[in-house]
């Protein structure tokens, strides 16, 4: 197995597999069953470089078993099992023998085997993991996803380099509209992209959002052929993905002349994020730190049209996806919130007929506090 300079190590995936053994054991596990696909791919790729294809076929996905004692193997499809031996460190074999990799397991009396990934599981293969395990219980657990919450400091610094390609996308949006030309949703976000990968990206993230006037108030949406007018509130969503990490970030901003208003829910959606920023701390509650920014949110007046103030959530998990399970930053989640967790925290504002936007910044939690990934500002009016 091989890896870039500014990757993650052989001697990095080894660890992380020693890790999630003994935290399978300590949960009463015999093992540990990753499903990933080429959406969500963070499950398998905590093990390996691999990544499943896009496509409709089993080359979409992919599956890591680790069981507690024994060798890890990766499932993959019969078409990648090359690609997936030159990138990964244990043995590869195609779905054709995932019996034979879950014999091992399958032979425990009484066994308790976890599931990775288990909200998105497509039915089949769900149906051939129960039949290939016989008698033993296969059940969601949360083992992976909070190893996987905690970044080791290789994985913060391709975290920061994927930020900064993302910063480097909203500046080159602010610097196109300086010229006081036409531009369309769909071109400024071409645009974006193409800087990120310019700039050293794989990719991006996931697909760039630019939703300008009263597409704006639309939470999440495709961008459009709609050309930017003065006086637009403008929402963008996005990011890079860099050596397969990702940073998801989110900006608004107003565009020309721009009523008090609009001016306004800037300023709120910003004074919110930054009251988060200002609060976490290592050993904090999640709920806790959700709390800080709804309630700004709220007194801010704009909990009809936030999402997040009516208690959807203010932040997530993200690494090498987009969206991972831990930490999320919600009313009534429990988990305790430690060094080296990154996550995202946001607050979206949407204003039928008026626009809004979201503010989402990148968080590395350090010792001392929140550290930011990202640094492009949160207060725009171009």
């Amino acid at each position: 197995m091989t890896a870039e300079p500014d990757g993650i190590g052989a001697d990095e995936y080894r660890s992380r597999i020693a890790r999630v053994r003994d935290a399978v054991k300590a949960a009463g596990l015999v093992g540990l069953v990753a499903f990933g696909d080429c959406w969500r791919g963070a499950n398998v790729g905590y093990f390996t470089e691999f990544r499943p294809l896009d496509g409709v076929s089993d080359i979409a996905n992919a599956v890591a078993v680790i069981p507690a004692d024994g060798e890890a193997a990766l499932v993959v499809s019969e078409q990648c099992v090359g690609y997936a031996q030159s990138v990964t460190g244990f043995p590869v074999r195609p779905f054709r023998d995932l019996d034979a990799v879950l014999a091992p397991l399958a032979r425990k009396a009484s066994a308790r085997v976890g599931l990775a990934g288990a909200a998105y599981v497509p039915a089949g293969l769900r149906d051939r993991l129960l039949g290939g395990l016989g008698g033993a219980a296969l059940e969601p657990t949360m083992v992976l996803a909070d190893l996987k919450a905690v970044k080791s400091p290789a994985e913060i610094r391709l975290l920061r380099r994927a930020a900064e390609l993302t910063d480097l996308a909203m500046t080159t949006v602010r610097d196109t509209l300086a010229d006081g030309r036409p531009h369309t949703e769909r071109e400024l976000a071409r645009l974006a992209d193409a800087a990120m990968i310019t700039a050293g990206a794989d990719r991006t993230a996931y697909d760039s959002m630019v939703q300008a006037g009263p597409r704006s108030a639309y939470n999440l949406a495709r961008p459009t052929d709609r050309v930017l007018h003065p006086g637009d509130l403008v929402m963008t969503d996005i990011g890079a993905r860099y050596r397969g990490y990702v940073a998801d970030g989110g900006r608004g901003f107003t565009y020309g002349p721009a009523t008090a208003e609009k001016r306004a829910i800037v300023e709120a959606a910003a004074a919110a994020v930054e009251a988060g920023l200002a609060a976490v701390r290592p050993g904090m509650v999640a709920t806790e730190l959700n709390a800080v920014i709804q309630e700004a949110l709220v007194e801010s007046g704009y909990e009809r049209y936030s999402g997040e103030a009516r208690g959807h959530g203010t932040g997530h998990g993200t690494g090498m996806d987009p969206e991972e399970e831990s930490p999320w930053i919600g009313p009534g989640n429990r988990t305790r919130l430690v060094a080296g967790m990154v996550f995202t925290l946001k607050a979206t504002i949407t204003v039928p007929n008026v626009g809004g936007l979201r503010t989402e910044r990148i968080v590395h939690l350090a010792e001392t506090g929140a550290d930011p990934l990202d640094t492009f500002p949160m207060r725009l009016h171009w």
